[in-house]
């Protein structure tokens, strides 16, 4: 299928996977625009269509987006994937992408809901956090225009927003395994090996009898946590490659609850001296 497919039909749905939670308490209006995954169904019935975007980062292996010609005969990548087919298919692809330890897909209200779609377009849009960032603009019948653009900068997340419109932060911070980034929490039940030993997570509970013995019992519990710690997460990510790329992708300063304030910054610079 062309995107051109997609003309003239009116938007039905939106459904989201991996939406943001609390990381933005500055703009809790905007969390629904950010998601690790969304479907866009276009029309009804048999004759429905949907536009399935992926982000690379949390989902597939290939760490590129789809690639479009343009006339001038460039090629330009969107960042995240698309695929265009038809519901049956569209179902299968979202339960390969859905992750068990997030929510399940879910419907999104939405203003654009019910419009029928007049033109699509990839552009670039130069205001955007990396202004070589090239996107979808979804314009409907009645004026209104959607935007469609990857933020690698923000977890591999794809932005749904009014073209310009772009969510920013300054930090991550961290409170627990549910929220966004919670994978970076040392209690998110990730496992790993470590020495000899399967550890369900890195939190305290979850390591060795003789380390939690240890750990008490040091005059310096604090060091002992950290060089532990450390030991424990650089495992998780060596040991999840997925996990790893997203690591790397991190932009801004890192605030985990239960981690030692720098360690994770410390982990990721490790991981790209290595690379």
């Amino acid at each position: 299928m062309r995107l051109e497919t997609l003309i003239g039909k009116p938007l039905t749905a939106i459904e989201v996977c991996e939406p943001w939670a609390k990381a933005l308490t500055t703009q809790p209006a905007l969390r629904q625009n950010l998601a690790g995954a969304l479907v866009l169904i276009f029309g009804n019935g048999h004759a429905a269509v949907s536009l399935v975007c992926t982000s690379p980062l949390r989902h597939l292996h290939c760490p590129n987006g789809t690639v479009f010609g343009l006339a001038s005969g460039d090629a330009v990548s969107l960042g995240y994937r698309i695929t265009l087919c038809d519901t049956a298919d569209a179902f299968v692809l979202r339960s390969t992408v859905t992750s068990p330890q997030w929510t399940p897909w879910t419907r999104l209200t939405h203003s654009a809901t019910g419009q029928t779609l007049t033109r699509i377009d990839v552009t670039t849009d130069q205001r955007a956090v990396n202004p070589q960032c090239w996107g979808l603009d979804l314009t409907f019948a009645s004026g209104q225009c959607l935007r469609l653009s990857y933020r690698l900068d923000l977890d591999g997340c794809i932005e749904l927003a009014a073209p310009g419109q772009h969510i920013g932060i300054d930090r991550i911070t961290v409170e627990g395994p549910e929220q966004d980034f919670g994978w970076l929490h040392p209690a998110t039940p990730l496992s790993f090996v470590l020495g000899e030993q399967v550890w369900r997570s890195a939190k305290v509970a979850d390591w060795p009898h003789a380390l939690r013995k240890a750990l008490q019992s040091q005059q310096a519990p604090e060091v002992f946590y950290r060089q532990t710690m450390h030991r424990a997460l650089m495992a998780r990510f060596r040991q999840s490659p997925r996990l790893q790329q997203r690591l790397l992708a991190l932009r801004y300063p890192v605030q985990v609850k239960d981690v030692p304030h720098g360690l994770i910054e410390e982990i990721a610079q490790t991981f790209r001296r290595q690379l």
